[in-house]
């Protein structure tokens, strides 16, 4: 049985921020008690390319208490293999507010065919 592509990168995505460590830049904070919130996400831009790229989006809190957010970006080249990773921290979000993300990297001459994101809530 073969893997749909969106559980492929999810599944990527979510053992890139589980395991907290990058290809690039410093590891991701970890964050106790994480789970998956993908449906707390928005996806504005997550644009492929080379050079310095920005990803952004939003997120909103759909928990009845306020929680604190990690916002991992990771950028693949053909192969899937991750060439560039940064994420972004966001504390204390209340229950039922939004808050903006921008995650951005550098990657130079390597050139990204496409970039994932993946969020997690727990306790930063």
């Amino acid at each position: 049985m073969r893997a749909t592509v969106p559980t492929v990168v999810a599944a990527l995505a979510a053992a890139a921020v589980l395991a907290g460590c990058s290809p690039y830049g410093p590891p991701a904070p970890s964050v106790t008690g994480g789970t998956s919130a993908v449906d707390d996400l928005t996806i504005d831009e997550c644009p492929p390319g080379s050079g310095r790229l920005t990803s952004t989006g939003s997120l909103q809190n759909s928990e009845g208490d306020a929680g604190d957010y990690l916002v991992r970006v990771s950028w693949l080249d053909t192969d899937g293999s991750v060439i560039a990773s940064a994420w972004q921290e966001i504390e204390a979000v209340d229950a039922g507010a939004s808050a903006d993300w921008s995650v951005s990297a550098d990657l130079g001459e390597a050139s990204a065919s496409s970039c994932t994101v993946a969020l997690t809530r727990g306790v930063l």
